[in-house]
């Protein structure tokens, strides 16, 4: 890829999640009484704690996960977590995609099929590329603080496989995609993550 893309793409991105949570803020949503999770739901909360805090953690103390990945057996824990977690997340997003488009709200469903492809390209990595959590910090975290710096730096990256490149790139785009994400259509009374009452009284 091109360092044109690693120079632009994240700063396009964070322009698309400030107008995404802009536009949270401006829409007001009924209240509701509280319904019961769907095991979808569940899935896409605790695997996207699970992945969401071994990215950060890589991210804010690089020097930390290095060292706790200097034990093979922590190492190993680490990545068969994280592993735990990817599969969550792409589980889950398969019943709220499924769901979506059968409610008709093809374009929620469709920003959650990306989500969906993103954490598959995840997975693949976990497998192809195994232990993921070593040589992020080593490839991927420098290239992300160098842009939160902005002084994009991706010597490092562009010299990764394709894949991890498409992955870190594809992922901001995705996440900023993300917060486009109706929570509660207006015609439909049940949050994302809820089961929709008509089916819980069943």
């Amino acid at each position: 890829m091109s360092e044109a893309l690693f120079s632009a793409i994240p700063y396009v991105a964070a322009g698309a999640a400030v107008a995404g949570v802009a536009r949270r803020l401006m829409a007001r949503a009924p209240a509701s009484v509280p319904t019961p999770w769907t095991s979808s739901g569940r899935a896409v909360l605790a695997g996207g704690v699970i992945v969401a805090l071994n990215h950060l953690l890589g991210l804010l103390a690089p020097r930390v996960m290095q060292a706790f990945n200097a034990s093979p057996g922590r190492l190993f824990t680490l990545e068969a977590v994280s592993l735990i977690g990817a599969l969550l997340l792409a589980w889950g997003l398969v019943g709220l995609t499924l769901r979506r488009a059968r409610e008709g709200q093809w374009r929620t469903a469709a920003l959650l099929g990306l989500l969906f492809l993103q954490s598959c390209s995840g997975l693949y990595l976990a497998v192809a590329l195994r232990w993921g959590s070593a040589w992020y910090v080593h490839v991927v975290v420098p290239y992300l603080r160098s842009v939160l710096a902005f002084q994009p730096d991706a010597s490092l990256l562009a010299q990764a496989p394709f894949i991890v490149q498409l992955h870190t790139l594809s992922g901001m785009v995705v996440l900023a995609l993300a917060l486009f994400i109706r929570a509660r259509p207006e015609h439909l009374a049940a949050p994302l993550l809820v089961t929709p009452r008509e089916e819980t009284a069943r």
